[in-house]
């Protein structure tokens, strides 16, 4: 006989530092910029504490100022709509609830560049799986971009194994009585949105010309479950300063680590913006102003892979029957049917009631049935 325990480990913080945190991106866009702020937070505890009631401002080289008001808590949001624009210098303004003030070093637009084709292939990643590579070409006849940073957001369709337009009605418990009606909303076919974490960089400033050739921004393996229907991503190429690139690199050698306990430990991030009341203070963060071009592509899996399964549903779904003929039998299609199961079919013939789980018949469980303005079929 041989004993053996497994001590459990409690983590927590051992040294905390409370500090603000401040992410924000200005680009070339005409639309309402944003500015996030919240403080750093425990390892033990929950998520971000948002900072809020803070001053937020953006101004200008020609003291143009952009006023910004908190939208929810945490997230400041432009009053109006605004560009930054080709040869502006921009600044990033806060004064946080207790007082204290923060400002961001002068940042100036890089030189746009346009994403030339964005296309889908299938590919070999580094560790041996065949899949889905998303690709983008661009070229900067200026030759002024060399640093690229890349966002993307996943757009793709829901549709349930086992669709019914059939719904079941309860018109009373007792006597047991039940009808069965049409489906009053869309539950075949919905749409699920996903906007990536990743930080996805591209560094070009080594090679002779500014040309991004086949840079792969997403990889997607055969069996992941967006592919299984209809599937689109929206890509965005953000040009970045230098000083920008080297903090999101940094950030990207910390966060990209495989454990918790083997991670690179940088210390302190330093970032593009400052105490105004102290110094010796530390921020935490970046103000970016960037320029942007997006495209986005439509993927069919089998237009990709040909011949190969295509991924198998989000859960594994089962049916189950129930006979009505009795009473009895129809106070178990009630229960059924108040306890969350869905009813699928109906036999007349052998009054059979065939159910399963609502994420296997409704695909708003998993979506949402409004079809976005951008999706072509």
């Amino acid at each position: 006989m041989c004993n053996g325990c497994v001590e459990e480990f409690e983590f927590g913080t051992q040294n905390f530092e409370d500090l603000l945190v401040i992410e924000s991106t200005i680009t070339d866009e005409l639309k309402l910029q944003e500015v996030l702020i919240s403080r750093t937070f425990r390892l033990e505890n929950d998520g971000p504490l948002p900072e809020s009631n803070a001053t937020v401002s953006v101004i200008d080289d020609l003291q143009v100022e952009y006023v910004f008001n908190e939208a929810e808590p945490g997230r400041y949001v432009s009053v109006n709509m605004f560009e930054a624009l080709a040869g502006r210098s921009y600044q990033l303004q806060i004064t946080t609830n207790d007082g204290k003030s923060y400002s961001s070093r002068s940042s100036v637009l890089p030189q746009k560049t346009q994403i030339d084709n964005l296309y889908a292939e299938q590919v070999i990643n580094d560790d041996g799986v065949e899949g889905i590579g998303i690709f983008v070409d661009s070229f900067d006849p200026t030759g002024n971009a060399d640093f690229y940073r890349y966002e993307f957001i996943e757009t793709y369709q829901i549709i349930p194994p086992f669709y019914s337009d059939i719904t079941l009605e309860i018109l009373s418990n007792e006597p047991p009585v039940i009808d069965i009606g049409p489906r009053t909303r869309e539950e075949r076919v919905c749409y699920r949105t996903e906007i990536s974490n990743k930080i996805i960089l591209n560094n070009i400033g080594t090679l002779s010309e500014s040309n991004v050739n086949r840079f792969m921004v997403h990889f997607l393996p055969p069996d992941d479950e967006v592919l299984r229907n209809r599937y689109s991503i929206l890509v965005r190429q953000l040009v970045q300063s230098a000083e920008a690139n080297q903090f999101f690199e940094t950030l990207k050698e910390f966060s990209d680590s495989e454990s918790l306990f083997s991670q690179i430990q940088p210390g302190f991030i330093q970032g593009n913006i400052l105490s105004v009341n102290n110094a010796d203070e530390n921020v935490l963060g970046f103000f970016e102003v960037a320029t942007v071009s997006s495209e986005r592509v439509f993927i069919n899996f089998r237009d990709i892979l040909p011949g190969v399964f295509r991924p198998d549903f989000q859960v594994r779904c089962t049916l189950l029957t129930q006979r009505g003929a009795t009473n009895n039998g129809i106070r178990e299609v009630i229960r059924l049917a108040e306890t969350g199961f869905r009813l699928v079919t109906f036999d007349a013939t052998t009054n059979d009631y065939i159910f399963t789980t609502p994420i296997c018949t409704d695909c708003n469980v998993l979506g949402t049935n409004i079809r976005p303005d951008f999706w072509v079929d």
